[in-house]
């Protein structure tokens, strides 16, 4: 049965510092049984006591739902020579879609490897100059400018224009049993009435702009669509809040914008580019390129953003990844809080740092070894491994989980 969240000591042994291939996924939660509480009664304002958040995801999966994308912004960049300039400044390879197609996860980074940006590029597919190279940079909203700023760096001369176009688009994430057929192979309802089986030749998408959310199954589609049209999904889906889709991306491990991936803080991997479809290793010169490809080859990465589970300090730290959405917690920290070894000073106790908080959940980049034990050759794992004493800001501590979906080594024997 798949669940979203592992024990961290039970995993310690199959991650340690390894950087980790995208391979051997787990199977997306829709696709499981199990039973869980209705959805109603997890939103806001519930007396239900702690759930388990494999429950919640499992239950949230259940139905086909979309949400609006919260706090973010979008880019027009267009030009002939768009498509080269791109290609120089992110981790991805935007050759693939030079003439439309999907769109992708990248990373734009400074000279030094470290990630300034997390953003999805996507090819305009349709216009009057269709192919003409027209992209949408989907980022955080307050990246915007800043973002813009830093591409203008790097233009000089080259035949690029830049318009912030945020408030002319909308971005809306879709997710459930009927998801995936949204996106490759998508026939419309009631295209099939009038024709014998296989006589109707299905469309690549539902939209003209969007993607298979590439960082996780589970978390359906990704689409841009204009402001002041509807979103054009079957009756099927039914509206969920934005909270929803924050709080389901915090419960699977996967980060977004400027709170979770800050800006010149981490490396694509610790970012966890590279389990989320964001990086590709056989690209060619870009900014920041060398430092990703030595940690690559390197095959370590000594720290990743991963979920986290904050208590009160009357609170025992719980073994599995626990959510209460009645719970706000009194003086709860913000994101960019320094999380430390309880009790040890200076640069031994920094473990990591807090990213996204809703509830009594989050996510933090975390150093590996202090927080899911560290195995020596021939030893197995400790016992107490992700037990250490973690806490941030007043009186809070911290517990880590590591996702399961993450991929798993090949056993050695």
């Amino acid at each position: 049965m798949h669940c979203a969240i592992s024990h961290p000591a039970e995993q310690a042994i199959a991650f340690g510092l390894r950087a980790i291939p995208r391979s051997r996924v787990r199977p997306p939660l829709q696709h499981q049984r199990h039973c869980a509480a209705p959805l109603s009664s997890l939103s806001h304002g519930s007396t239900t006591p702690p759930l388990p958040a494999r429950d919640w995801l499992l239950q949230s999966s259940g139905s086909d739902r979309f949400a609006r994308v919260p706090h973010r912004g979008v880019i027009e960049i267009e030009g002939a020579d768009t498509v080269k300039f791109l290609q120089g400044m992110v981790t991805n390879q935007v050759a693939k879609i030079e003439r439309g197609g999907d769109g992708m996860l990248a990373g734009f980074l400074n000279a030094q490897g470290r990630v300034l940006f997390d953003a999805f590029i996507y090819p305009k597919n349709r216009g009057g100059a269709f192919p003409h190279p027209v992209f949408l940079i989907d980022c955080d909203d307050r990246a915007v400018e800043p973002l813009m700023k830093h591409l203008k760096r790097y233009i000089l001369r080259s035949k690029v224009s830049l318009r912030d176009v945020s408030s002319e688009v909308v971005l809306t994430q879709a997710w459930g049993p009927n998801a995936a057929s949204l996106w490759g192979n998508y026939v419309e309802p009631g295209a099939a009435r009038k024709q014998p089986a296989g006589g109707v030749v299905p469309k690549g998408s539902f939209v003209d702009v969007g993607c298979r959310d590439p960082r996780m199954s589970d978390m359906g589609v990704r689409f841009v669509v204009p402001a002041d049209a509807k979103v054009p999904l079957p009756a099927t889906f039914t509206e969920a809040s934005p909270e929803e889709y924050t709080l389901r991306r915090i419960l699977l491990g996967i980060p977004e914008g400027v709170d979770d991936v800050a800006s010149a803080q981490a490396l694509p991997m610790e970012s966890n580019f590279d389990l989320m479809s964001g990086v590709d290793f056989r690209k060619g010169c870009y900014l920041g390129q060398e430092l990703t490809i030595r940690t690559y080859h390197t095959g370590v990465t000594r720290k990743r953003i991963v979920p986290v589970q904050l208590f009160d300090k009357d609170e025992s730290p719980s073994t599995e990844l626990l959510l209460d959405t009645t719970k706000q917690l009194n003086g709860s920290p913000e994101p960019g809080s320094e999380i430390r070894l309880g009790g040890v000073a200076g640069r031994k106790g920094e473990v990591g740092r807090l990213g996204s908080v809703m509830h009594n959940v989050g996510l933090a980049l975390m150093r590996l070894d202090q927080c899911f034990g560290q195995k020596s050759e021939g030893d197995a794992v400790d016992a107490a491994a992700g037990l250490h004493s973690l806490v941030v800001g007043e009186g809070k501590s911290v517990r880590a989980f590591i996702p399961e979906w993450w991929p798993r080594p090949v056993p050695l024997s």
